[in-house]
């Protein structure tokens, strides 16, 4: 529920940077272990097109979940606000569970078919753990607190490697990429203060 919602802190880079080496466990009744990872930037690209063909009214709801959500958590939110903010996420929670096919490891599933013999099988109880799961596995958009990468360009420590490169999760991307657009803007106003045309 929105009203329960702790306060938003930006979440350190380094976490994130550890993103596509970590594993989580589930036990189920059903599965038995259940192994989740986060959500690779290339897994959640496919996922996106099959869940708007899906869910048409997807695309809507999470444009008015990017304004609703944010008047709902902020301090003295209307109960309206609160009200609408949980509707939407009542009727997004179906369609998320499409990303569960980026985000479980084992057991193996590989189509919608396979999916939806998956949640049938859970328990009430473990179908809300795996949606909580998710909202953590497929995180994208949380600030972040870039202070250990100035930390480490300064004492020439290398934080990127091949390894974090070939299984990039979908927040490691968009963390990264907002560096290195941030670097870019940054040298284009300088070549543009000094009068040089880019």
């Amino acid at each position: 529920m929105v009203d329960d919602m702790p306060e938003l802190r930006p979440v350190p880079i380094e976490e994130i940077l550890e993103q596509h080496k970590v594993r989580y466990i589930l036990r189920t009744c059903a599965h038995g272990d259940i192994v989740l990872k986060h959500i690779t930037k290339r897994m959640k690209g496919h996922l996106d097109v099959i869940r708007a063909y899906r869910y048409p009214k997807a695309a809507e709801l999470d444009a008015e979940a990017s304004i609703v959500y944010p008047i709902a958590m902020a301090e003295g939110a209307d109960s309206e606000a609160i009200e609408r903010a949980n509707a939407i996420a009542a009727e997004l929670a179906p369609t998320m569970d499409i990303y569960a096919l980026g985000c479980i490891e084992f057991p193996f599933l590989t189509t919608s078919d396979d999916l939806d013999a998956f949640w049938e099988a859970l328990e009430p109880v473990e179908q809300e753990a795996m949606r909580q799961m998710l909202i953590v596995l497929t995180a994208w958009d949380r600030a972040v607190d870039y202070s250990y990468l100035e930390i480490c360009e300064r004492f020439h420590v290398e934080v990127v490697d091949r390894d974090l490169i070939r299984s990039m999760t979908y927040e490691q991307y968009l963390a990264l990429h907002s560096v290195v657009v941030q670097e870019h803007e940054a040298t284009r106003k300088l070549y543009s203060d000094m009068g040089v045309r880019m």
